[in-house]
């Protein structure tokens, strides 16, 4: 099965004292359930993947996705 677009939700967690910060502090999982959850809801997951997915080094604008192809983040 292939997908039209795969989405990677940053889950990774640091200490608290981490002057970087980490997207599962800011509810990161959370989002990626409730993406999941949707896309469902709609049908759409034989189209769309919803990951969850390591650090993506953007730490700081968390809670971070990624969707490919295109390259698009939030």
């Amino acid at each position: 099965m292939f997908f039209e677009k795969h989405v990677f939700c940053c889950i990774n967690k640091r200490p608290n004292s981490n002057p970087k910060g980490c997207c599962s502090l800011k509810d990161s999982e959370k989002l990626q359930t409730e993406l999941k959850t949707k896309i469902k809801d709609l049908k759409l997951n034989k189209k769309i993947r919803i990951n969850k997915s390591g650090c993506l080094d953007r730490c700081e604008l968390g809670p971070i996705m990624v969707i490919y192809p295109d390259g698009i983040w939030y």
